[in-house]
């Protein structure tokens, strides 16, 4: 029998491996975008959820009430303390004292302090890339950050220096003379909002949005003072101090507030922007645009280039301003 002969069959080059290596990265890096577009779409939809369930949350507040939650209450609870049993976390809202304080040195309750580091999932975007908890030097506490404040005004874009601030409630009557009105949106200290008040229309007026925070993010308000932009959930003593509303000074609504006087994002728009502006908008990190809630019930997405006019006009209650389409 003549031995068999053995099939030898030629290898891959160093070349030809080399070809199909760099082939397969092509192709990795092509699928990569179209991935990581797929997963930011997931977390733009789980945010627009949140502003759902908050926005619902708001509407069954009001129908329990007849009036929206303060935005800032008097004993410096936020509106998000005060949807608390509209979101399933009744335990959480018994526990607490919405009188105040909420910093141990000032006498809270442990309760008050522990309260402001609970996880809220709804409270936090998935696209904002921030730590689950961070140290609030003003509150001498660790806290968790909060992706979402409620809209105070469409015109006001400051919260410190010459009055009228964002967020303010009427001072010395609305119709006195020389008087401040209250802020023109929805939310504001000691808001008793209720849907008869919001002639602009449910469907054109905005109960809330977007907004990141960031504590590295530092600049010198209108009145003189260092601020950072940061946005907490529950409650604060740094909220509404009238100490500093008495000497026209500054104090921190934007912990809860915002207004569509700023521009979408103003958060990096450069040192043009003033901190007061960075702390009081809206924003995100998704790609150019924001998630806002309306007085409606609805949820959508603001492209980040509309119109200043009509951004502005969302936010007010009673405006008159007549807003046929947002984009």
């Amino acid at each position: 029998m003549q031995p068999s002969k053995k099939t030898i069959r030629p290898a891959f080059t160093l070349v030809e491996l080399l070809v199909v290596i760099a082939i397969i990265g092509i192709l990795i890096a092509m699928l990569l975008p179209a991935v990581q577009m797929v997963r930011e779409a997931a977390r733009r939809i789980q945010c627009a959820n949140n502003v759902k369930q908050q926005s619902l949350a708001m509407l069954n507040y009001e129908s329990a009430h007849q009036h929206f939650p303060p935005g800032i209450a008097t004993g410096r609870a936020m509106w998000s303390a005060y949807i608390l049993p509209f979101v399933d976390q009744g335990v959480l809202y018994s526990s607490i004292n919405l009188d105040g304080p909420w910093r141990s040195s000032l006498g809270a309750s442990q309760s008050n302090v522990e309260a402001q580091n609970v996880w809220l999932d709804f409270m936090r975007c998935p696209s904002a890339s921030i730590a689950e908890h961070q140290f609030d030097n003003a509150a001498g506490v660790d806290r968790v950050p909060s992706c979402y404040i409620a809209c105070s005004s469409g015109l006001l874009a400051y919260e410190a220096g010459d009055f009228p601030w964002a967020g303010m409630d009427a001072i010395g009557g609305m119709d006195a003379i020389g008087g401040i009105r209250e802020s023109d949106g929805i939310f504001f200290a000691n808001s008793r909002t209720s849907m008869a008040m919001i002639t602009d229309g449910t469907s054109s007026t905005v109960l809330l949005g977007e907004s990141v925070p960031d504590q590295d993010l530092v600049g010198i308000d209108r009145a003189g003072n260092i601020q950072k932009v940061d946005h907490w959930y529950i409650g604060s003593d740094e909220l509404s101090d009238m100490a500093s509303v008495g000497s026209r000074n500054s104090n921190e609504n934007s912990e809860c507030l915002g207004s569509t006087a700023c521009p979408i994002n103003s958060l990096w728009q450069g040192d043009a922007t003033t901190i007061d502006e960075k702390e009081l908008s809206f924003g995100s990190r998704h790609t150019q645009g924001v998630n806002m809630g309306f007085a409606d019930g609805h949820v959508q997405f603001v492209n980040e280039n509309v119109s200043a006019s009509i951004w502005s006009a969302i936010g007010t209650r009673n405006g008159g301003e007549v807003v046929s389409y947002v984009e």
